[in-house]
């Protein structure tokens, strides 16, 4: 098992049962859970941004239809709902992907916020 800052390393790559143990041990430790509970607020944080950066007249327009004081608000709403939920389902697939590649299974050192919000910028 190779625990240096340049090769993380995932429990699916040790093939030695006690470096498996060792690596489950510091894996399941109270830090490590904070860190995996940190990431997955990152990455929340991270993918809803960027669907609000992409798709902010899909909910923007609810509220100019209601400022308008629109008759056919609730009609507007009806048809702007679909948009919002494929919306929530691509966050939600982003959110699961990056989880899955970049925390699950590996030991989170120093630096992994900079990794998930900028995973092809740095190394490690």
């Amino acid at each position: 098992m190779n625990l240096n800052a340049t090769s993380p390393g995932r429990i699916a790559d040790i093939r030695n049962d006690f470096e498996r143990g060792v690596f489950l041990a510091l894996y399941n430790s109270r830090g490590q859970r904070l860190h995996r509970l940190a990431a997955r607020l990152i990455l929340v944080i991270k993918h809803t941004l960027r669907g609000l950066l992409f798709s902010w007249p899909l909910y923007l327009l609810p509220l100019a239809a209601w400022a308008l004081q629109a008759r056919f608000l609730p009609l507007i709403l009806a048809l702007l709902l679909p948009g919002v939920l494929v919306s929530g389902m691509i966050l939600r697939r982003g959110i699961v992907e990056d989880y899955a590649t970049l925390v699950d299974g590996r030991i989170l050192r120093a630096g992994y916020a900079g990794r998930l919000l900028f995973p092809g910028s740095m190394h490690g």
